[in-house]
């Protein structure tokens, strides 16, 4: 796989961006352009880049970035905020769209985890989009928050943010925050977050309290009638602790548009993902499948 850094902006900051490119003896003209959206706290080195490794062997270019505060992209650090993200897809798209080494090829929004909601937003903003993968994703915050923390827990959450959200309004003091405090992982996730995502240096830190806010207002699942017309692919482990699979069985239930949906049998959220490992690389497999075959239809 060849790395090509780029640069593009998006509000005015510059985010740090790669085209990864088949070799030369694996490239294929009629591939789709996969465009990799990274989830919570994600960085382009790390599942974009592992889903571009495999792509790139079966003749995919693919296009990954690090959202605004993140990695070596511009931005206040800690400062998540999901419709910024999003337009961060959008202009990302139209970047990489310009470049002549691409710019006819079909493309693809592919989403992981938080990613895989932000994707459909994203295509809210970007045109001639022919197909979408989500992967492991959640399409509806709040529900997500009370069915990993349960209802009294999910109930104290809400009342501690809104009295954070109170002082800080009265003092003008912003909190720096653990972001798995607003994100709580479930065990096996947190075994994968700390013992292979926090060995990239720049993996972590704090965020803040629009964070916080900016999650709980995200629902996609609830604006999908622009998407009537474009097939999606919707992948999840059936055993996912943190997004559970009722989220993609909802997502499924309720696109308006092609749909298919695929079940890792016995993955959970992302202990699977490594690059060797016989469940990623089915799930490559499987997605390499429908889109030739389903995301082909719209060119």
């Amino acid at each position: 796989m060849r790395n090509h850094a780029l640069a593009f902006y998006s509000d005015g900051l510059r985010l740090d961006a790669s085209l990864y490119c088949p070799e030369e003896a694996e490239a294929c003209p009629e591939t789709a352009l996969l465009v990799i959206c990274s989830g919570f706290m994600g960085l382009k080195n790390i599942h974009p880049e592992r889903f571009a490794r495999q792509f790139a062997k079966l003749g995919y270019p693919c296009f990954g970035f690090d959202y605004r505060g993140f990695g070596r992209s511009e931005g206040a650090r800690g400062q998540v905020c999901i419709d910024e993200q999003v337009r961060d897809i959008a202009n990302g798209v139209a970047y990489v769209r310009s470049l002549p080494a691409v710019k006819n090829r079909r493309l693809v929004l592919m989403g992981w985890g938080m990613g895989g909601g932000m994707i459909l937003e994203a295509a809210r903003l970007v045109s001639g989009v022919v197909g979408l993968v989500a992967v492991n994703g959640f399409y509806d915050a709040e529900r997500i928050q009370l069915q990993v923390r349960g209802a009294q827990s999910f109930t104290e959450f809400r009342d501690w943010l809104q009295r954070e959200t109170t002082n800080a309004s009265r003092t003008g003091v912003v909190t720096a925050l653990d972001p798995f405090q607003i994100y709580p992982l479930d065990a096996v996730t947190r075994q994968y977050v700390d013992g292979v995502l926090r060995r990239n240096a720049d993996f972590g830190g704090a965020v803040t309290l629009t964070t916080a806010w900016s999650l709980m207002q995200f629902a996609p699942e609830r604006r999908l009638a622009h998407l009537r017309d474009v097939p999606i692919f919707v992948v999840h482990g059936e055993r996912n602790a943190l997004h559970a699979p009722s989220e993609a069985q909802s997502l499924y239930e309720n696109y308006p548009g092609p749909k298919q949906i695929h079940w890792i049998p016995s993955a959970g959220h992302t202990e699977w993902m490594l690059d060797h490992d016989p469940v990623f690389q089915a799930v490559v497999g499987h997605i390499d499948c429908w889109v030739r075959d389903s995301a082909a239809v719209r060119v």
